[in-house]
């Protein structure tokens, strides 16, 4: 078992100090929207247009969702012309997703 050894000298299997930004992760695509949005990314819909189409939500819902996702570091935006595609960035979320895409 793979085991971690703290500034104190304790084991632990996972320190708490790790788990800090994977439990911000976790809150922040736990929201069914940002878990949909998330998906369509995942499946290449990044263009916003096409996320509004995907989750079936009002556009100002998905900005919204999406400016938190990209506060959390979990999603960039690539400016191409005047459309902005989304690509997941944040490997633990990239993970979940594909899992849950892959299931």
């Amino acid at each position: 078992m793979n085991s971690k050894k703290d500034k104190c000298g304790n084991f632990h299997f996972i320190l708490s100090s790790c788990l800090e930004r994977e439990a911000e992760i976790v809150k922040a695509i736990g929201h069914s929207v940002r878990l949909k949005l998330l998906i369509a990314i995942y499946e290449k819909k990044g263009i916003v247009k096409s996320l509004v189409n995907c989750v079936a939500e009002p556009q100002p819902i998905v900005s919204q969702q999406l400016a938190v996702l990209r506060k959390h570091g979990i999603i960039e935006g690539v400016k191409n012309g005047n459309k902005i595609n989304y690509k997941i960035i944040e490997p633990i979320t990239h993970n979940i997703i594909r899992m849950l895409v892959d299931r």
